[in-house]
């Protein structure tokens, strides 16, 4: 029971990797509240979680549905320890095909999303010398064609993680990343689908399969107890990336 007492808001929560990180924080003792844009899976959840858990819709693109998230969960729990901005959309499409409408949707979820959670939460956690814990991937460093937006965009993320880190650190509030490999979500089906585009992740895998969102979410637990690890980007793929 690591986190025994203290209060986690997952963005994207409701299925996949954020599914399976609310399960472990609340595995460890956690308070979770879960936000998402639709709220079928993430009953669904609260409904299997039972005790300790909280949903709230959220479409983090969305003007002020950062702050609602962030009062959500405060006003529910009494305070907020940390944020795990997980919320993301995946595109794979050569850049002269791409819209400007899907280069708006995916800079608008997969980072100023995670910015404007990251703002209106840290009073919050700055309070209770809380954490953050931002959901990267390896695409950040392992450029793959027609990933140009979406790894470019991950990219942001990891650098964000480091000059927040430096930023909050005096505050006590830590702010970490974890860069999941290739895992199977419905996020990644247009590549899990392909067969071989899986079978070439597969092969360049140490651990020889594809990653499942329980492998994820210890990465997070650790993260979000460690008292001492801030700024810093941990790999969770099978040594996809080394």
């Amino acid at each position: 029971m690591k986190l025994q007492g203290k209060t986690a808001l997952i963005s994207g929560g409701g299925t996949g990797i954020g599914a399976a990180i609310a399960r472990a924080l609340h595995a460890e003792g956690a308070q979770v509240t879960v936000c998402g844009r639709r709220p079928e899976p993430l009953q669904l959840l609260c409904s299997e979680l039972g005790e300790r858990a909280h949903w709230t819709t959220c479409d983090v693109a969305q003007d002020g549905a950062a702050a609602d998230a962030i009062q959500a969960t405060t006003k529910r729990w009494g305070g907020l320890d940390l944020l795990v901005n997980n919320a993301g959309v995946f595109l794979a499409k050569p850049l002269t095909e791409i819209s400007d409408a899907e280069i708006d949707l995916l800079t608008g979820v997969n980072l100023r999303g995670l910015l404007s959670l990251s703002r209106e939460a840290i009073p919050a956690l700055v309070a209770s010398k809380g954490a953050i814990v931002n959901i990267g991937s390896v695409s950040a460093n392992r450029p793959l064609p027609g990933a140009s937006l979406y790894a470019g965009l991950k990219a942001a993320v990891e650098h964000v993680t480091r000059c927040l880190a430096v930023e909050l650190g005096p505050a006590g509030v830590r702010v970490n990343c974890v860069a999941p490999g290739l895992t199977e979500t419905d996020m990644s089906a247009p590549l899990t689908q392909n067969a071989d585009m899986l079978a070439q992740q597969v092969a360049a895998t140490p651990l020889g399969r594809l990653g499942a969102p329980e492998d994820i979410a210890p990465a997070v637990v650790y993260l979000a107890s460690d008292p001492w690890v801030t700024g810093q980007v941990i790999q969770s793929s099978g040594g996809l990336f080394i």
